[in-house]
């Protein structure tokens, strides 16, 4: 009803305009167009150049003055100036007891996806999401299909893996659809189906170079649904009203994805949140959950927010610590600040009456499960503990007592004395080692 109401105001703002007007306007659109078309596939750094072409190069249309990117702004037709995406950004809610991997705070690359996502489906065009892990692909997609209209649009999720085939592709697909009439199958009448395809590079090349269930998406995109019956090839089937997105990794699977079928989707590259961006989603999180702690506790946030990116990048950006053929899982990216953060917020408010100690402890022992227990050699061990360090600065806590031996907390130790299941600090090895042996 919004959406519609906005739409006549802008047919009516286009009528009423004068000539002059109107070709910057359709220059706007065209210059929107430019943007998420060849600009959208860049890398961040030629996202940069892109960017600053752009605005020197335009003419009769003036970004406003920020150092921001292009892709920062969207053309507001009725109020006839470019606004920041920021703008358009809702406050994040905390609602206690949800999953911490449902939560998904607003940003403006969450807006901005959106907004692609619902452009790209109202119009029926498959777009593509693309970039390394922990870029948020599959939570913006996810999070959109959260929001749709549950009686207008059904999904359905399909994870690739390296043994997936046409045949088990057609297989799942066939199953989120009913016949409807002679050959055509599709969801409900009057309702749209969306595909979703995570990982879409991963099967396996076999040794024609192709892969099959690519090859049999394609031929679904380019004739009109098509599928053929396996057990009769002479029958034909054919999909109706369903519509396709996808995500996929660049550095994993295949590398790549077949032309022929990536030329009917629109490619969007997803790069690495920012600093502001990642202190921006933390920091609420964490924020949210702290407040319900002491007021000494509660006032932690900015450093534990601010600990983890020191340490994260640190360990992001030594060059010890990239992965070799012998360090192949050495694949630190965002999900491990994100399980830092997830496993801090374990924590009872409770059992840290004005003890922030006992919280600086914890994130170092977070911090050990995350990074410490993957590392091989002694030298990336020495490398990671300092950085460690480096990062506890920022609690301004006492050194000495954060990383005191032995640092281990448990939930199942109290849960097996028969009193709440509390994520807490052992007592010391012997209670852990007695717990582990009874149950043995």
């Amino acid at each position: 009803m919004k959406q519609s109401k906005e739409k006549m105001e802008l047919i009516r703002k286009l009528k009423s305009e004068n000539e002059d007007q109107l070709k910057i306007i359709y220059e706007t659109m065209f210059i929107f167009a430019l943007m998420w078309s060849f600009g959208a596939v860049l890398p961040e750094d030629g996202k940069v150049k892109f960017s600053n072409s752009l605005k020197s190069n335009v003419k009769n249309i003036k970004f406003p003055d920020s150092k921001d990117l292009c892709f920062q702004f969207h053309y507001d037709m009725l109020e006839g100036k470019w606004v920041n995406w920021s703008q358009s950004v809702n406050q994040y809610k905390y609602t206690e007891g949800e999953l911490f991997e449902s939560i998904v705070v607003p940003t403006t690359e969450t807006v901005k996806n959106k907004f692609l996502l619902d452009l790209h489906i109202n119009r029926g065009k498959p777009i593509l999401f693309v970039g390394t892990a922990g870029t948020a692909k599959t939570t913006y997609i996810k999070d959109y299909f959260r929001e749709v209209d549950k009686e207008k649009i059904r999904t359905a999720s399909i994870n690739f893996n390296s043994y997936t085939d046409s045949l088990s592709l057609q297989q799942i697909m066939e199953s989120n659809v009913d016949k409807r009439f002679g050959k055509n199958y599709g969801p409900p009448p009057n309702t749209q189906l969306i595909y979703f395809m995570d990982d879409l590079n991963m099967p396996r090349v076999d040794k024609y170079g192709t892969q099959s269930p690519i090859a049999l998406l394609r031929q679904i995109i380019d004739f009109n649904g098509l599928l053929y019956n396996r057990q009769a090839l002479e029958e034909k089937k054919y999909l109706v009203d369903c519509l396709f997105t996808g995500c996929m990794n660049p550095k994993s699977g295949s590398f790549y994805v077949d032309s022929r079928l990536q030329r009917h989707y629109t490619v969007v590259a997803c790069d690495v949140p920012t600093d502001d961006v990642l202190n921006t989603i933390f920091y609420q999180i964490l924020d949210a959950h702290l407040a319900r702690f002491d007021p000494i506790c509660a006032k932690y946030t900015e450093k534990f927010i601010k600990a983890t990116t020191t340490l994260f990048k640190k360990m992001v950006k030594d060059p010890t610590l990239r992965p070799t053929a012998k360090k192949f899982h050495y694949q630190f990216n965002l999900r491990d600040f994100s399980k830092i953060i997830k496993n801090l917020m374990l924590s009872n408010p409770n059992f840290y009456k004005a003890q922030p100690d006992k919280l600086g402890r914890l994130w170092v022992h977070e911090c050990n499960r995350v990074y410490l227990d993957r590392l091989l050699f002694e030298k990336d061990v020495e490398i990671f503990q300092q950085s460690c360090k480096d990062g506890a600065k920022a609690l301004e806590l006492n050194t000495d007592e954060l990383f005191k031996e032995p640092n281990i907390f448990t939930s199942f130790i109290a849960a097996c004395r028969g009193q709440e299941k509390n994520y807490l600090e052992i007592e010391d090895i012997a209670s852990l080692k007695k717990v582990l042996e009874d149950k043995l």
